[in-house]
């Protein structure tokens, strides 16, 4: 009863709420409503229409009729039994319609109640809503056939208000069917919306990351349990005490981040934070992770917020340490002993007062090195192009030029090539150190290799707004500009190195770029035969804006 009060006065409740006894008799009310106003007009207006017997019989049945729909069990029924309760409420109306009509026009029309109500039940309409019309026609008519045989004039003259009631039933049931099959697909969409967030908060529960979700207003809507597991490294032990803060701190460094240099914070000021290294918390139970941030736009094309994914990287990074320490072995300490072997074993070989025999064994010295020397350059391609390539650290790109031009020099000063390297100050970019290391002396290489005695090789590290730029100039043999298409192509090699007769087997170019291009930015070449060539690695720097 108080749920139907409410519905009644607008509330919070709503009618799909009420139980079926209580839909039945809410669809009753208006009817008996509208009824016992009819009475109230009808004692003030003719008070001599109270004693004649219909009027008194629509009366009380249509109290009988309310009375019977809140007391059936409608629940344990067939479902549209309910309906003979507006079927039924044809009687008292057309018995009231017919005892005071003379003073009170329009009472025919009372039988849009049940013809709504039937109509908007929705239960098989085709069959109701006919039947509904052609109870209010037998309603107008009864009292005809009741009082004589009437004039057929007279009848037609009575078919204006069932049609117009059968328009509204009509109207109304077309409306109900169309909101019930909105109705059904609003369900269907909901039932796919929870089954969607049902599998989602699964799957963000079940993979291994870390993921936090923020909202415009920096408040978090998500957060899954892996995200609390990774984050709770950062949380200070009791003995620590809260005040020395969250302990988050950049890979390598030992003073806590401020607030504002925390992911989070960066990716909600709008700046891009891709694959950032972050260690949390200190000591045995450390752990690094690789944060990556991504907005979200709601339905409308605005910003909704910003996902945040942390995935835990500890042992990773510690096992990419040690390849590097070993491909950094590999890289300087054998290949730049190997480069001066076969360096002066080209000038020994050259010497005209070498005997025969002595000049074999030069070959085979040279022969052997250059063996070598291809193996490491297999781990090292090896080390580019493996799964390992994917972990990117931070690094400086002017550090490791400097390092390319001080393990190439013993190789430049035996060809007799100047080498000089120029860095612009710290140009911080997050790479796989040995992809990039391998870039920078793959052409500082080729700049050696196609450059003759007396040249200038000139290595370079600069910024350009948000890029890090690093070119390696010679003054060598150059590149035909018909050649230039092929160079960063596996296998291929320009027409002019052919004829010189220099090794190689094209592919350290291919691989470059590729390793280049996997960190998001470019390698280029400008060049003109005879005059040299002109490398170009563009590099973008770490945590520049969105």
């Amino acid at each position: 009863m108080v749920k139907l009060l409410d519905v009644l006065l607008l509330g919070r409740a709503r009618f799909h709420e009420l139980s079926m006894r209580g839909r039945v008799m809410l669809s009753q009310l208006p009817a008996n409503l509208t009824l016992l106003l009819v009475l109230v007009v009808v004692a003030a207006a003719a008070p001599e229409k109270l004693t004649e017997p219909a009027f008194v019989a629509g009366q009380a049945i249509a109290v009988l009729l309310l009375v019977l729909s809140g007391s059936l069990p409608w629940e344990r029924l067939p479902y549209g039994s309910f309906l003979v309760v507006p079927f039924l409420d044809f009687i008292p109306i057309g018995l009231v319609q017919a005892s005071a009509s003379d003073r009170l026009p329009g009472l025919a029309f009372l039988a849009l109640f049940p013809i709504m109500w039937v109509a908007g039940s929705g239960y098989r309409p085709r069959l109701m809503v006919p039947l509904s019309g052609a109870a209010a026609l037998a309603m107008v008519w009864t009292p005809l056939f009741l009082a004589g045989t009437p004039d057929p004039r007279v009848l037609a003259g009575h078919l204006l208000a069932p049609f117009m009631l059968l328009a509204v039933g009509v109207g109304t049931s077309v409306m109900t069917l169309s909101g019930m099959a909105q109705q059904a697909r609003v369900e269907e969409l909901l039932a796919q919306a929870e089954n969607r967030e049902r599998l989602l908060d699964a799957v963000l529960e079940t993979v291994d990351v870390g993921v936090v979700v923020i909202d415009t207003e920096g408040r978090g809507t998500f957060t899954n349990t892996k995200q609390v597991e990774v984050y709770a490294a950062a949380v200070p032990t009791e003995e620590e005490g809260p005040e020395t803060g969250m302990m988050i701190y950049r890979d390598g460094s030992e003073e806590a981040l401020p607030p504002e240099q925390w992911a989070l914070e960066r990716a909600l000021a709008g700046e891009r934070v891709e694959h950032e290294i972050f260690r949390l918390g200190r000591g045995r139970d450390a752990r690094t992770v690789s944060v990556t941030a991504r907005d979200f736009l709601d339905a409308d094309g605005g910003l909704a917020g910003t996902v945040l994914a942390s995935s835990d990287v500890t042992d990773v990074v510690h096992a990419v340490r040690a390849r590097d320490r070993f491909l950094s072995t590999l890289s300087h300490e054998f290949r730049t002993p190997l480069a001066n072997i076969l360096g002066y074993a080209e000038l020994v070989a050259d010497d005209p007062d070498l005997s025969d025999g002595s000049r074999a064994d030069i070959q085979v010295i040279a022969r052997n090195a250059q063996h070598v020397a291809s193996m490491v350059d297999e781990l090292l391609v090896v080390a580019v192009t493996g799964a390992g390539a994917a972990v990117r650290l931070p690094l400086d790109v002017a550090e490791i030029v400097r390092e390319a031009a001080e393990s190439s020099a013993a190789s430049a000063s035996v060809r007799g090539i100047r080498l000089h390297a120029e860095t612009d100050g710290a140009l911080m970019v997050l790479a796989d150190r040995t992809g990039l290391v391998r870039v920078v002396d793959n052409l500082v290489s080729n700049a050696l290799k196609y450059s003759g005695a007396g040249t200038e090789v000139r290595l370079r590290a600069a910024r350009d707004g948000r890029w890090a730029v690093v070119t390696v100039e010679d003054r060598g043999i150059g590149i035909a500009e018909e050649d230039l298409v092929h160079i960063f192509t596996r296998f291929g090699r320009s027409d002019g190195v052919l004829g010189e007769d220099i090794p190689g087997a094209g592919l350290g170019l291919a691989l470059s770029k590729e390793v280049v291009e996997r960190h998001g930015g470019s390698l280029e070449c400008a060049s003109r035969v005879g005059e040299g060539s002109t490398f170009t690695v563009r590099l973008p720097l770490r945590g520049e804006p969105r």
